[in-house]
């Protein structure tokens, strides 16, 4: 009896352990990372419709066949596009306050190339995956012409994905990156770009989900705080 007592005890004191870890932890991969459906049907089965803006976006650019047949493909969130939407929100506002910009405005004021623009520099021809990747980085060239983006790998220093005794070490993450002049470089413990010019400061975007393999490509999945084709 004693021991049973003691046996249910731990496991209280196990869930309880973990069940006070901060919530929002970022999932650095996906415990069987094949998934038996192309990249736009992954996309479009996700449970919790994460990614229903996406896809018209997808659609209205007649992107679909380019989204399967794309070697890999870092998803921009229904977030990413709602923070899109309400930085054009405000840009208008500051002439009239009225004014709004919605999903439909999207559709009126970009033409079917501006929005395969806008989501092509998510798509790469290459192959990107974690286990060629390093915490310097490579840069990759996107599927629109005049885009080259970085891709790291990099240890995550936060205490959130550890504890003494039990995990160790944490999760290395991965980063997408638009470099605005030259790259940026530590300084008095942040990162900015060498020339001292708040503007030209790089734009790091962390993945909380990467290396999904569907039955056409690699898909990584941006952080929901990422605003949709880099605007800043």
């Amino acid at each position: 009896m004693k021991k049973t007592i003691l046996y249910i005890g731990l496991l209280c004191f196990m869930s309880l352990l973990f069940s006070c870890k901060k919530d929002g932890v970022i999932d650095g991969g996906v415990s069987d990372p094949r998934v038996n459906m192309t990249t736009y049907d992954f996309l479009k089965s996700h449970p919790r419709h994460l990614f229903d803006t996406t896809l018209m976006i997808i659609d209205k650019a007649g992107l679909k066949d380019r989204v399967n047949a794309t070697g890999t493909f870092f998803v921009p969130t229904n977030y990413s596009i709602r923070l899109f939407l309400l930085a054009k929100q405000n840009e208008l506002r500051k002439t009239d306050e009225r004014l709004n910009f919605n999903l439909d405005s999207l559709f009126k004021f970009y033409p079917p190339k501006m929005l395969q623009d806008s989501m092509s520099v998510y798509f790469f021809n290459d192959r990107i995956v974690r286990d060629n990747l390093t915490e310097t980085g490579t840069i990759f060239q996107t599927q629109e012409p005049t885009t080259k983006l970085l891709v790291t790998l990099e240890k995550s220093t936060s205490a959130d994905y550890t504890e003494d005794g039990i995990i160790s070490q944490g999760p290395k993450l991965l980063y997408l990156t638009k470099i605005y002049g030259e790259r940026d470089v530590m300084r008095n413990g942040s990162l900015s770009d060498p020339s001292g010019k708040a503007s030209l400061n790089d734009t790091k975007v962390l993945c909380q989900t990467s290396g999904i393999i569907t039955t056409t490509g690699m898909v990584h999945v941006l952080s929901n705080q990422h605003t949709w084709a880099f605007r800043r």
